[in-house]
């Protein structure tokens, strides 16, 4: 049975809101909107292309956008969720990922807008938490997220160690990771040692440091390919 009145604990009702959808594979752009209309909110347009997206809202307000991090080639779901804000500054943002951290992407990405919720895709087990992001997304700015709805522990990694875990996933060596960091082959080994210390792996002789960091990079980006 579909609802017609939802409070949230925000006090929004959340299936008064209209919802903007942009999400570059269709698959999971329809199994979004198919959800949400489950539930009873109004997705007032859906679409793949963030110019799309863009270009409507120019015509019709809405309430909340979910936005897709990685649409492709372009604009990220970070830059639309900006140029949202330069618009409507109370619309609320929810990003979603496969990258446990935006960071993890290798992309010069800027930070959220404030308020803004950014969510691994993973962990949204049941389609009721997207009614719970999207009234903490909307919610007076005293109460929204603070740019991420869960503790992330890649959080607790330096942008140095993000940039080194992303380079041991590509294969790279100690050598041209110190190359590319501009420093030496020894600070290097150092930092993967640091690194892989952080994460929780033991010096074990037994074990590959590289591959216990290359596959909690796997983990974390959902699968996604390390960009060079």
């Amino acid at each position: 049975m579909i609802l017609t009145s939802l409070q949230s604990a925000e006090g929004v009702d959340v299936l008064a809101m209209r919802v903007l959808v942009i999400e570059d594979d269709s698959f999971t752009r329809s199994t979004l909107v198919g959800a949400l209309a489950h539930l009873g909110v109004t997705v007032s347009f859906s679409t793949g292309s963030a110019g799309e997206g863009l270009d409507f809202v120019k015509k019709s307000r809405v309430d909340a956008a979910l936005l897709d991090l990685d649409l492709g080639a372009g604009p990220t779901g970070i830059d639309v969720a900006h140029a949202l804000r330069r618009d409507m500054p109370e619309v609320g943002i929810v990003v979603l990922s496969s990258f446990a951290d935006p960071r993890l992407t290798g992309r010069n990405l800027p930070d959220l807008p404030p308020g803004a919720i950014y969510v691994e895709k993973r962990t949204i087990g049941d389609t009721s938490l997207l009614l719970e992001l999207l009234a903490q997304s909307v919610a007076p700015r005293g109460k929204r997220s603070t740019g991420k709805s869960v503790e992330r522990s890649s959080d607790r990694l330096t942008d140095v160690q993000v940039e080194i875990m992303r380079f041991v996933a590509l294969g790279l060596s100690n050598a041209e990771i110190a190359k590319r960091r501009f420093t030496s082959v020894k600070a290097a080994e150092n930092s993967i040692s640091r690194l892989a210390k952080q994460l929780g792996f033991a010096n074990d002789p037994e074990q590959n440091q590289r591959v216990l960091i290359t596959r909690e990079y796997v983990r974390r980006t959902g699968g996604s390919n390390a960009q060079g």
